[in-house]
């Protein structure tokens, strides 16, 4: 259940963000193609000048590379090597109690 509130909140978000983006575009041809006249009529000129273009899309959710998805292996410690002869003496140390 809480996975589908998620995705439907991230559909939302996308949805918003598209009608936001169509919004800007729209305003951003509308500037443009209004000519600015000087003199009496510069109160009618666009409110909105823009000097530079329109930013890219980005994604709203970022993708992660398989690469990061994996986790790192990490070294164990390092295993004591016990020869056989003194493992056996353990159990005989054991045994004599």
């Amino acid at each position: 259940m809480q996975l589908d509130s998620a995705t439907s909140l991230i559909q939302a978000a996308k949805n918003l963000m598209n009608a936001v983006v169509l919004t800007v575009k729209a305003s951003y041809v509308a500037s443009t193609k209004y000519q600015k006249v000087y003199g009496t009529a510069a109160v009618n000129s666009p409110v909105v000048s823009w000097r530079m273009k329109a930013p890219e899309k980005k994604p709203l959710v970022k993708r992660e590379k398989p690469e990061e998805c994996q986790t790192r292996v990490r070294r164990g410690s390092q295993k004591k090597h016990i020869s056989p002869v003194q493992a056996l003496s353990e159990f005989k140390a054991m045994d004599s109690f």
